[in-house]
């Protein structure tokens, strides 16, 4: 009995373990136009680690916490979106867009159980060079 137990205890002691997330999706564009590479990162005001997607070729993302649990951690959280290109890895996008975030209402959001949907068009007046995902 006592090792059944421990057996029992051994196999689900880490199931209490992991942080409720929610799924989180969306279309991120560039003056109404998908654009492969955005990277939309969620940062929850809870002190834990961020979750981030990244658009596809159509603009879509969904939110990973870890490679082992998707979505974003239930609560507040502030967006951030950059765009990194080039050998130097520039971010062409504003800081209103990631590092200013937190004073945009729009980017502040509440994640909750049932997981929320974020789209956004980024106005956006300058050149991106094009995505080459890495190998």
């Amino acid at each position: 009995m006592y090792c059944c137990a421990l057996l029992f205890c051994g196999v689900f002691a880490g199931c209490g373990n992991r942080i409720p997330t929610a799924s989180v999706t969306g279309t991120i564009t560039i003056n109404g136009k998908p654009v492969e590479g955005i990277e939309v990162q969620f940062v929850p005001e809870a002190k834990v680690r961020p979750s981030i997607g990244m658009t596809d070729a159509k603009g879509r993302y969904r939110a990973e916490f870890l490679t082992t649990q998707s979505g974003v951690v239930l609560g507040p959280c502030v967006v951030q979106l950059s765009i990194y290109r080039g050998e130097s890895m520039k971010n062409y996008l504003p800081k209103k867009f990631n590092e200013d975030a937190a004073s945009n209402p729009e980017f502040n959001l509440n994640v909750v159980e049932g997981g929320i949907t974020f789209d956004y068009d980024i106005k956006y007046d300058g050149e991106i060079p094009p995505y080459v995902p890495m190998k």
